[in-house]
């Protein structure tokens, strides 16, 4: 007696392929979607500005650099207010390296930098779409702001690479938290080359350190608790041993945790995602 197959023909489709189309095709809608809504929100943007302008948050990175090449203090204002520079030392030495670039060249090569990082963390221009579905991506794009840059240098520092992130944890702290410790070397090296390359404005160090000690726990933009509350919580993700759990926990400990700082829970998903595919292979 014969048994008929259930198994699909070479020509017949499984509801499991039919299934994945659908979600392939809805996630191709979401991400053109995504750029339209970027765009649109780009243009209107620009519009309201009376024309594409240096972002608030560059702004202050040229004030420090400029304020580093006068002689004048670096650190002077209050985090949040217009103008203010937190970053660490090496980070003002740079702007200072770069302050004979024109403004709007530096806000269009920090703009497409950025623009780039997230291709990189999407895996694809076409992906980078579903990033843009945050309206708050194209502000933080326009600020000047470095979130995406610390996205993709999370993914990079999981992949094998930790010196783009150690020199970000120099601006925002909590990066460092996402070198994987394998990639201790790295970080040690950077660490090195910052200290040597301030050398001739060591003073600069004390003067950050006494200027974050001097800082509220929260400003008007902050969401959340303080970082002192999310620290636990962020130190307990890396006992997780994952890349995507240390990529949250870049996050949760952000001295400053802002709506602009969310756009880095694009390296969470996909290193998520790089999580499970590893997995796919071996099984």
């Amino acid at each position: 007696m014969m048994v008929r197959s259930t198994h699909p023909g070479p020509n017949k489709k499984s509801p499991a392929d039919g299934r994945a189309r659908a979600l392939h095709l809805g996630a191709v809608t979401l991400a053109l979607t995504g750029w339209v809504l970027g765009v649109g929100v780009f243009v209107y943007l620009t519009a309201s500005n009376g024309g594409l302008v240096v972002g608030g948050d560059l702004d202050a990175y040229l004030r420090a650099g400029d304020d580093l090449v006068a002689g004048d203090p670096v650190y002077i204002d209050q985090i949040g207010e217009v103008g203010a520079f937190n970053y660490a030392p090496p980070w003002a030495v740079l702007f200072g390296a770069l302050s004979w670039v024109p403004d709007m060249v530096m806000q269009l090569g920090l703009m497409l930098l950025s623009l780039l990082s997230i291709r990189y963390v999407a895996g694809s221009w076409l992906w980078s779409g579903l990033v843009l579905l945050y309206p708050v991506s194209v502000m933080v794009l326009m600020a000047g702001n470095i979130e995406f840059l610390i996205a993709a240098a999370v993914v990079l520092a999981a992949h094998g690479r930790a010196e783009p992130l150690t020199f970000m944890a120099l601006a925002k702290i909590s990066p460092i938290l996402g070198v994987p410790p394998a990639r201790w070397r790295q970080a040690v090296a950077v660490l090195a080359v910052s200290l040597l390359v301030t050398l001739p404005w060591l003073h600069l160090w004390p003067e950050w350190i006494e200027y974050l000690l001097r800082q509220p726990s929260s400003i008007d933009l902050h969401i959340g608790p303080p970082w002192y509350l999310r620290l636990p919580f962020a130190l307990a993700l890396l006992l997780l041993r994952r890349p995507w759990a240390s990529a949250l926990a870049v996050i949760v400990a952000m001295p400053l945790l802002w709506l602009g700082t969310l756009v880095i829970l694009s390296s969470v998903v996909r290193l998520w995602f790089d999580g499970r595919n590893e997995q796919a292979k071996v099984t």
